[in-house]
């Protein structure tokens, strides 16, 4: 048996790009309902109506509504719920996040020609932020298994690899085993492993947190043209903001494995970074009572960088132990797929509105790129695991003099399947009160998600200790507003 030697010495090491793959390239290429509170309980369905700030990420034709300059932002509390089910075990826990949808100003000029409503009327420009994602959850996952450890695929991990070298090789995990005892080399053995695992039984202990939001900063310019024809482009600059940190643990509450008592594996994957992207609309008035809209956005272009560290505490022949990982670090670029949105509205006199959006996305475009690492084969599993697919956005508004009650449903393809099929969907329901100078809406979201499988851990290519999880979240916002 090995020596206790301080972690001290896992320095000088060449880190790859282990933390990047597919499932980056979707997170940041989709997007959800949110921003302002209206917005949001259209269930985004605004691609034809415009005169709501959100719509500058979305169609920027919209702004060219706008009959007068106004500040709107939206405080939003976002609630998100997850159960899991593993090895006959539910587990239930809860996320709770203050944050903003928006923060915007337009800026209008009118051009005032006795009256005249033809030509080129007003010309409008808008200055923001708006939120079109939450990474806010958290999922805690619980069992008592018989069957195996993950002590077991730390071994699997590193057989076949001096135990020297598991410093170079598995810095962030199966090294971590090493020094803490959780994986040991059999005897007379340097690349084979043994774990202190005699039998099972333990208790297994899953919480993972995911912290952060995609937001965007919009610049915007858009024109009305004769009250028919509005158009609109947006200069978009995203922002990223993500961490997901993940604490498993075993423990031997019944006191039954010999030479184990517990054991403590720590992750967390810190990622940010900016980009840019163009965005194109138009809304053309059919007439007064419909209006069709079209939009285009370019692929957003992102510069990341990943941050991340991992650590382990196990006691293990009654003692304590601890080591930790260094610190990995990684930049890169991510091109998200383009975009493009049809929409039709139909206006009801002055009673209400229902509209429609239909959005599609083709995931497999999303592509990977850095000058120190080839990402041949992540960008190969986007291209083969995601589809093309659509999202239908329906909303409805009806007003009775200064209020207003609004609803809205949000259907989101799966990225992974050929068919349409739904990846999850959003409700939402709201009110709103306005009166010339100033405005209130308020909203609330529920997103449904559909079931999925979470790995603890995976021993070999058939065998993988998972828990089925299912979210649900939900969104309250407030949007206030001065017009001026």
């Amino acid at each position: 048996m090995k020596t206790k030697i301080a972690s001290g010495i896992l320095a000088l090491i060449s880190l790859t790009a282990t933390a990047q793959n597919e499932t980056d390239a979707l997170r940041y290429s989709q997007t959800s309902p949110t921003g302002t509170a209206r917005f949001a309980a259209l269930g985004g369905a605004f691609g034809a109506l415009g005169g709501d700030f959100t719509t500058l990420s979305f169609n920027p034709a919209g702004i060219a509504f706008y009959r007068s300059s106004e500040l709107s932002f939206t405080p939003s509390i976002y609630n998100s719920t997850s159960t899991s089910d593993y090895i006959g075990t539910r587990t239930k826990d809860n996320k709770l996040n203050f944050n903003f949808g928006n923060l915007g100003a337009v800026f209008t000029r009118v051009r005032n020609k006795e009256g005249s409503t033809y030509g080129w009327l007003n010309f409008n420009f808008g200055i923001g932020y708006n939120r079109l994602n939450s990474f806010q959850n958290r999922v805690s996952i619980e069992g008592r298994n018989f069957e195996h450890s993950i002590a077991d695929a730390f071994a699997s991990q590193a057989y076949g690899t001096h135990y020297d070298d598991l410093q170079n090789t598995n810095p962030f995990d199966a090294n971590l085993a090493w020094y803490t005892y959780i994986i040991d080399t059999a005897s007379g053995a340097t690349s084979v492993y043994n774990t202190p695992m005699g039998n099972y039984g333990q208790i297994q202990k899953l919480q993972a947190t995911t912290r952060g939001s995609l937001g965007e900063t919009v610049f915007s310019f858009g024109a009305n043209y004769s009250n028919r024809l509005y158009l609109g482009a947006t200069i978009g600059i995203p922002n990223v903001r993500y961490t997901h940190e993940k604490v498993y643990e075993e423990i031997d509450d019944l006191d039954t494995i010999q030479q184990f008592t517990s054991m403590k594996y720590t992750e967390t994957l810190k990622t940010s970074g900016n980009g840019f992207n163009l965005k194109l609309g138009v809304i053309y008035r059919i007439a007064d009572w419909v209006r069709i809209g079209a939009a285009f956005h370019t692929p957003t272009y992102l510069r990341l960088t990943d941050n991340w560290i991992s650590s382990m505490n196990s006691t293990i022949y009654n003692q304590d132990f601890f080591a930790e990982s260094p610190t990995g670090t990684f930049q890169y670029t991510l091109t998200t797929p383009l975009k493009a949105i049809g929409s039709v509205g139909f206006i009801i006199g002055k009673a209400g509105l229902i509209s429609a959006d239909y959005e599609y996305v083709n995931y497999s475009t999303a592509k990977l790129n850095s000058s120190s690492y080839n990402f041949s084969t992540e960008n190969k599993n986007v291209n083969n695991n995601y589809h093309g697919t659509g999202n239908i956005r329906i909303g409805t508004e009806w007003r009775y003099k200064i209020f207003s009650a609004r609803a809205g449903y949000s259907i989101f393809g799966s990225p992974y399947s050929k068919a349409f099929k739904i990846d999850n969907s959003t409700a939402s329901i709201g009110a709103g009160l306005r009166t010339k100078g100033f405005f209130m809406d308020a909203a609330y979201l529920l997103n449904f998600s559909q079931k999925n499988r979470y790995n603890l851990y995976v021993l070999n290519e058939t065998t993988a200790a998972s828990s089925e999880v299912n979210n649900i979240a939900g969104s309250f916002m407030l949007t206030v507003g001065f017009r001026y």
